[in-house]
């Protein structure tokens, strides 16, 4: 995947920092990343604090930079949208250019590891959407372990997901969906594989350069139904 060019942008300060929450839950903007936990204090997030409003709220997990993220939020303007970012140089070029721009104000970013991150932040059954966007398949043997979706990380996602929600998930690689649909099959509470079209979601960086090369996507959700 090609790095994103130019210069590391950190995020703007003062009053243009709102779309990063690493100050809220680490302490500082310049602290995030791998093995970093929210400090006790930040836990649980009073999200209406944050977004002003009451409202339901989504996560994706791997914001890469930032497109889906951004139109998602201008979609769904009736919903508050949280991506969660391991890469430091993307979520402070995302958290940049929204701080620049001035929006969209219902979307925010956190530059961390969602493994550590979600469960603190998001209480279970609370979000309404999950969406997980071309996660990195991490081919050699010794990384499998880094790889997104395990069976421990589909059980926290299944807890997060509020009735009614989905666990959306994109990747052109077809063994690594079929690795995540089993983790996702084997959660109790949990109702897929559906698939679903192109046009149900906004594009993701990753989605367009597919599309233009001609390579196939697996998109497909699991989905916690209603209580009857």
């Amino acid at each position: 995947m090609a790095r994103v060019k130019g210069p590391l942008l950190r995020p703007l300060d003062g009053d243009s920092e709102w779309p990063i929450l690493n100050t809220l839950l680490f302490g500082s903007v310049e602290r995030g990343g791998h093995h970093i936990v929210p400090r006790a204090e930040a836990v649980p997030v009073d999200w209406s604090s944050v977004f002003g409003r009451q409202a339901p709220r989504t996560l994706e997990i791997g914001s890469n930079r930032g497109r889906f993220l951004r139109d998602l939020a201008l979609v769904q303007p009736e919903r508050d949208h949280v991506g969660i970012e391991i890469r430091r140089r993307y979520a402070w070029r995302i958290a940049h250019e929204m701080g620049r721009d001035g929006g969209p104000r219902n979307c925010r970013v956190v530059w961390g590891d969602a493994k550590l991150v979600a469960p603190g932040v998001f209480g279970d059954g609370t979000v309404a959407d999950i969406y997980i966007n071309f996660p990195d398949p991490w081919w050699k043997a010794k990384h499998a372990k880094r790889r997104l979706v395990d069976d421990d990380f589909s059980g926290l996602l299944g807890r997060l997901l509020a009735p009614g929600g989905s666990i959306w998930v994109k990747s052109d690689v077809p063994a690594i969906a079929e690795e995540i649909s089993q983790a996702l099959a084997a959660q109790p509470g949990l109702v897929g594989p559906t698939t679903f079209a192109e046009a149900d979601l906004p594009l993701s960086y990753r989605e367009r350069s597919c599309l233009a090369l001609g390579l196939p996507i697996e998109r497909f959700r699991y989905t916690r139904p209603m209580a009857p």
